[in-house]
């Protein structure tokens, strides 16, 4: 077991001030930008979202540090870890509700994944308890090497998306393998309550929440999408929730005009969600399109991405009420 307090903490605020060109150098270790431009838009966000005097999000410190895990194969994989400061890590009394956050087709080191989870951290919904943000990893990506080497990713995502039989079940087997060792860092961790995990996927993370959905994981009690892949859905075999007697929340944010997402997808992630013995609701807001939640300002004119306030402080109220809910804040 790791203890919080055995862990070393950085003020996430040390990264929101460091110069972005940090980020996307030859250099930069892991590289945490696509360009300069990515990361001035997400590092300027971040700051307003900090500063702004109207949001339902505290002002306080939040801490992060690198979490790595490793998986049944040995496989190794950079996770990240974010709590609010005002966590006391030396005398935790209570153990605390986690958030699975599952990366977007950049990986896990994406400045972006860090600014949602600071938000996250700073909700005044959690009181002076607090919880834990894990920024999962299924790429094995500790370098950043997602934003350059795209062949590789594709490769990849390519590979966890496969279908395979085995013992009689059909399923994304490799997905399912990197999801078990998500959660056995997560489970790793003592001050974590493991009867009170929700996990959010963003992009490519719809990938993985579905996945999710189709394992029996009594302690996650809540999914949520934000603009979420699904291509390759099925609906497969149907599994019982070893506790069907109360049917878990799903949350779908979808742009309808998402190029990425065909509504065929979208219904049989839905089927497939329901299937396992989940509640799925879906909002798919109009004239939205993808990555409508990433405040990103410079894309490629066949991309299909931009972002939408409306749509990303929609979403956003949406998923805090099925946290409210689920963790009975």
């Amino acid at each position: 077991m790791t203890s919080l307090k055995e862990v070393t903490w950085t003020k996430l605020s040390v990264l929101r001030d460091s110069d972005p060109k940090t980020f996307c150098t030859p250099t930069s270790v892991p590289r945490l930008a696509r360009n300069e431009t990515y990361a001035n838009d997400i590092i300027n966000a971040w700051k307003a979202d900090v500063s702004s005097t109207s949001s339902t999000r505290n002002s306080f410190h939040t801490l992060g540090s690198p979490f790595p895990y490793k998986g049944a194969d040995d496989t190794e994989y950079a996770g990240y870890l974010v709590i609010p400061s005002t966590v006391d890590v030396n005398n935790i009394s209570e153990k605390l509700p986690v958030i699975v956050l599952f990366h977007t087709g950049a990986g896990p080191q994406d400045i972006f994944n860090r600014f949602q989870a600071d938000k996250i951290a700073r909700e005044k919904c959690w009181g002076s308890k607090g919880c834990i943000i894990f920024i999962a990893d299924i790429l094995s990506d500790s370098t950043g090497w997602a934003w350059a080497d795209r062949d590789r990713y594709w490769q990849l995502k390519r590979s966890l998306n496969e279908v395979s039989n085995q013992d009689g079940k059909t399923c994304r087997w490799k997905m399912r393998n990197r999801l078990s060792a998500v959660l056995n860092a997560v489970k790793s961790i003592d001050a974590a309550d493991t009867n009170n995990i929700a996990a959010w996927g963003f992009c490519l993370g719809g990938q993985p929440v579905l996945e999710l959905a189709r394992m029996e994981c009594d302690g996650v009690k809540g999914l949520i999408t934000f603009h979420g892949i699904f291509n390759g859905a099925f609906s497969g075999d149907k599994e019982s929730a070893t506790n069907s007697d109360t049917k878990r929340p799903v949350l779908i944010c979808n742009g309808q005009g998402d190029p990425w997402v065909a509504a065929s997808d979208l219904d049989l992630a839905k089927e497939s969600f329901e299937n396992c013995g989940w509640s799925c609701r879906i909002l798919n807001f109009e004239n939205v399109v993808h990555n409508f939640s990433n405040p990103r300002t410079e894309y490629d004119e066949d991309e299909g991405f931009g972002y939408d306030e409306n749509a990303s402080i929609e979403s956003w109220k949406s998923a805090l009420e099925l946290l409210n809910d689920i963790f009975e804040l």
